[in-house]
């Protein structure tokens, strides 16, 4: 709160849904996407309700449609009319999937010592573990709806200037990654091979000195 006392409202709300202590005890810490538990071991489940329920009816825009004077909205029967129904929590609740908490560094004094207590450093979204598929807004349509697609942007945008490439390494096998060690080694995967004459093989190569990020 301090930190964010002459930002704004956004930036509280960001803040708290990337903290491990929020995440714990409002329990979508380590929540996962059904997809990602059934492919693990065949388990139906549904993505934790807790915060995507809490932080609309408590920290944000609460139960009942309200006026721009404050007072309720009512529908032709004189009834208040509700934000959000259960269908809508569970798909925000797909949106807190994938939240982790970092491994514990030096620097952090714990009373436990594990990999898994750091609750100081803002937690991470791990991709295997967060669901992919749209999440529904409250206005019929879908989160992200004005958002540009892959597909509409620029073409060769990765030529444009400002694009950012950065070195990882070597070595084609996927070591740090799940992809099967076959990819490396597979010839019927297409792989892009940049031509020795092409500007971009020449920028990235750089004469042989590999810069570790190369901005075009």
């Amino acid at each position: 709160m301090v930190r964010n006392c002459f930002g704004n409202y956004r930036d509280v709300l960001r803040e708290i849904s990337y903290s491990p202590l929020m995440a714990e005890h409002l329990s979508y810490l380590d929540s996962r996407s059904h997809a990602y538990v059934y492919e693990s071991n065949g388990q139906v489940t549904y993505a934790d309700e807790n915060f995507a329920r809490e932080i609309m009816q408590l920290f944000t825009i609460g139960l009942v449609w309200l006026n721009q004077d404050g007072t309720p909205k009512l529908d032709a029967n004189g009834k208040q009319i509700e934000v959000y129904s259960n269908e809508d929590i569970m798909s925000f609740a797909r949106a807190w999937t994938g939240f982790r908490k970092y491994q514990d560094r030096g620097n952090i004094e714990n009373e436990q010592a594990c990999s898994t207590c750091n609750r100081q450093d803002p937690m991470f979204i791990d991709k295997d573990r967060r669901d992919v598929f749209p999440k529904s807004d409250l206005l019929g349509g879908y989160i992200g709806d004005r958002y540009p697609l892959c597909v509409d942007l620029p073409d060769k945008m990765f030529l444009r200037k400002g694009a950012k490439y950065r070195f990882l390494g070597s070595n084609p096998l996927p070591e740090l990654m799940e992809d099967n060690d076959k990819f490396a080694t597979d010839p019927t995967i297409k792989r892009m091979i940049l031509d020795s004459g092409s500007g971009l093989y020449k920028k990235l190569y750089n004469n042989g000195v590999y810069l570790n990020t190369v901005i075009l």
